[in-house]
């Protein structure tokens, strides 16, 4: 095997080095918690960058999340806000007996699933076309009625970790390294290649080629 620069094993090497330096700086970014939107805003534009074999470095990143700041915290502030509500009301209905009961449960899931839908839009928008924040939130809500099997692919893949740490997590414990190395950003990635499917028709035609 030849270690040349333009080897496929040393390329492979190099993205993957991008990759893990894109999701580490992600969890570095995402501690405080309440700046987990401009974060993820960041690696996704990131990882378009990357995509298009462009720098996608420390520069790219926190340009991004400094330009995203406001739209995406606002927005992920909402979004844990109105997740945080439907549990709490799942928790209060589920000790209560009440005719209707099990209606109102399904009820709630169905909210929260259509916030955690709509949410998988949210980022990428903010990350690839400007607006405000009520265009925003309408947007990835018609985008995701429009695109429904898309966007349930994208929500079953950014809930992968909770599911696995629910129905297996012995192989979430095994690939917790993976998770840590770039596993996020390879979400994102997958994210991206179903999303960009969504977004290729609101791009210029010459951008889009």
């Amino acid at each position: 095997m030849k270690f040349t620069p333009d080897s496929k094993f040393m390329i492979f090497c190099t993205k993957l080095v991008e990759l893990t330096k894109i999701n580490l700086l992600w969890l570095l970014c995402c501690l405080p918690v309440f700046t987990a939107g401009a974060a993820t805003t960041a690696m996704i534009t990131a990882l378009y960058a990357f995509r298009a074999e462009e720098p996608c470095g420390g520069k790219v990143f926190f340009d991004a999340f400094r330009k995203s700041f406001r739209r995406a915290t606002v927005l992920w502030l909402l979004i844990l806000f109105f997740a945080a509500m439907l549990v709490l009301d799942y928790m209060i209905v589920a000790y209560l007996d009440f005719p209707g009961r099990m209606a109102v449960i399904v009820l709630i899931f169905f909210v929260l699933l259509a916030v955690v839908l709509v949410s998988g839009l949210i980022f990428p928008l903010i990350s690839q076309f400007p607006g405000t924040v009520k265009e925003t939130v309408v947007n990835a809500l018609l985008l995701s009625l429009a695109h429904l099997p898309k966007m349930l692919l994208v929500t079953a893949m950014n809930l992968l970790p909770l599911l696995l740490a629910v129905v297996l997590p012995h192989v979430l414990l095994l690939l917790g390294f993976v998770w840590l190395i770039c596993g996020f950003a390879l979400m994102a990635l997958y994210d991206i290649s179903v999303l960009e499917k969504i977004f290729a028709p609101f791009r210029p035609a010459a951008e889009a080629q």
